[in-house]
């Protein structure tokens, strides 16, 4: 892809957060900028990724599970309910114990990955979260807030591993794609 069509799938990128953070009533207004672009990425990653097909060959909605702490964080990822990804709709629930059937995982610190990767066999879920060093860590997608704008990680040994497919266009926004 050339740099130009690469710019322009960033800003597409971008515009499509943008969007899902300022884009209708189902986001709340008074959610901090840094939590609901968070939030945008995350849709914007559940959209540009193809879950294992055997994961929701049979199911209706996607489950997104949080573990987060924030109580602003979880009301920007509880805004995305509803809103269709791979042709289902996408149900937001906050990760309760080992049984939750998650198709995606948000954690927002290393202490609450630690907890749940002891409670839990993650094989099949996608797993995002914001803190530093999260796909050294063994997680699949890191979301890096910094001065010059959002960028993102992605460990592809981990999501292949899980059977993800991340589409081209999202590892060629990648910061880091560790392999």
């Amino acid at each position: 892809m050339t740099m130009i069509g690469k710019l322009c799938f960033a800003q597409l990128f971008f515009l499509l957060a943008a969007l899902v953070c300022h884009g209708g009533p189902a986001i709340a207004q008074d959610v901090p900028d840094e939590q609901a672009v968070r939030a945008a990425m995350v849709f914007n990653f559940l959209k540009f990724i193809e879950f294992p097909p055997e994961t929701i060959a049979n199911v209706q909605r996607i489950r997104l599970c949080t573990a987060v702490g924030d109580p602003q964080q979880a009301e920007a990822l509880a805004a995305l309910a509803g809103r269709k990804v791979a042709g289902r709709e996408l149900v937001v629930v906050r990760l309760t114990g080992r049984d939750d059937d998650c198709h995606a995982l948000y954690v927002d610190t290393r202490q609450r990955w630690n907890a749940v990767e002891e409670q839990r066999t993650l094989r099949r879920t996608l797993t995002i979260s914001a803190y530093p060093g999260f796909v050294r860590d063994g997680g699949m997608i890191e979301i890096a807030v910094q001065e010059s704008g959002t960028r993102f990680d992605i460990n592809m040994v981990e999501g292949r591993r899980a059977g993800f497919y991340f589409s081209a266009n999202l590892l060629r926004l990648a910061r880091r794609i560790h392999e």
